[in-house]
């Protein structure tokens, strides 16, 4: 018999899945922590600083350090009388994952500069479309 070896250690790099999961981690009861994520410093934004701003807005809590975030996630909310305002970042990330956060929660989104996002996903409004998103696009 073949003794057991330890299995490979796999590491994947997931700074631009980051955003969406703060979004689900916001959206789920409980607290959500995040470690070694000090690269989403320097991606398009500050993606660990856009993200919180933009749950705060929703009112959901989060604490953030140059490695770490922790959110206090409220479970599925009704946000239909807040806003979310995203500068123009540049960030497709963000914008995505905002757009995402408005349409699950109700919340009156503008996103700026969201044209960033079609170099990455050129089918985003599209998919979001069909699965029923409401959206409006003001010149």
């Amino acid at each position: 018999m073949k003794p057991l070896k330890a299995p490979k250690k796999y590491y994947v790099s997931s700074t631009d899945e980051y955003p969406i999961l703060f979004v689900i981690a916001a959206l789920t009861k409980g607290v959500s922590i995040f470690n070694g994520i000090e690269d989403l410093a320097n991606k398009e934004s500050n993606r660990i600083l856009e993200m919180q701003k933009v749950l705060s807005q929703l009112g959901i809590r989060s604490k953030a350090s140059k490695n770490q975030m922790k959110i206090i996630g409220r479970g599925m909310i009704d946000a239909d009388k807040k806003k979310i305002l995203i500068e123009n970042l540049g960030d497709h990330r963000i914008c995505m994952a905002s757009f995402v956060l408005s349409i699950l929660t109700g919340a009156r989104t503008e996103i700026k500069n969201f044209e960033t996002v079609f170099t990455s996903s050129p089918s985003f409004l599209k998919i979001m479309k069909s699965l029923g998103a409401k959206f409006e696009i003001k010149e």
